[in-house]
C-alpha cells in the first residue's frame, strides 16, 4: 500500500493482522482487537480495509470449514509457492511451503490452462495430533 492513504483504523488493522500472522484472524476477532485497543471501527470499514489490503496482496482470505465467515492471514513477505492445510477435526490450519507444488501448478498452467493461486489453496486432511 506504498504511497497510499493511511488512516489509523487501517494501521491497526494491519497490526492486528501481524500479530496473528502465524495464524488466521476473522472479522470479529480484528473487531475485539481494535475495541480493546480504544479503536472505534465500523464492521464496514473493516471489510474494506481488508479487501483493499487482500488486493494489494498484504493480506489472504480463505474460508476455513466450520468458521462463519472468511479469514484472514497476514502474508505480505511469503513465499509464493505455498498452500494451505487445514485439519478437518480440529480446525487447525498452517502455511505449508513445499516446492514440489510447483510442479502441479506449473502442470495445471500448461496442460490445463488455468492458473491456481496458492494463497487460496486449502488441503483437507488430519494433522499429526487428530490422527493419533
Amino acid at each position: 500500500m506504498a504511497g497510499k492513504y493511511k488512516t489509523k483504523q487501517q494501521a491497526a488493522i494491519r497490526e492486528c493482522l501481524e500479530l496473528n500472522k502465524d495464524s488466521y484472524v476473522t472479522v470479529s476477532e480484528i473487531e475485539k482487537y481494535l475495541k480493546n485497543n480504544n479503536y472505534s471501527v465500523g464492521l464496514t470499514t473493516i471489510y474494506r480495509h481488508l479487501e483493499k489490503m487482500e488486493q494489494d496482496g498484504i493480506v489472504a482470505r480463505i474460508n476455513v470449514e466450520k468458521q462463519t465467515g472468511a479469514c484472514y492471514r497476514y502474508i505480505a513477505n511469503e513465499a509464493e509457492d505455498g498452500f494451505y492445510i487445514e485439519c478437518e477435526e480440529c480446525g487447525q490450519v498452517e502455511k505449508m511451503e513445499c516446492h514440489h507444488l510447483a510442479e502441479l501448478y506449473n502442470h495445471v498452467s500448461v496442460d490445463h490452462h488455468f492458473s491456481i493461486n496458492p494463497k487460496r489453496t486449502v488441503f483437507y486432511g488430519k494433522c499429526s495430533k487428530c490422527s493419533k
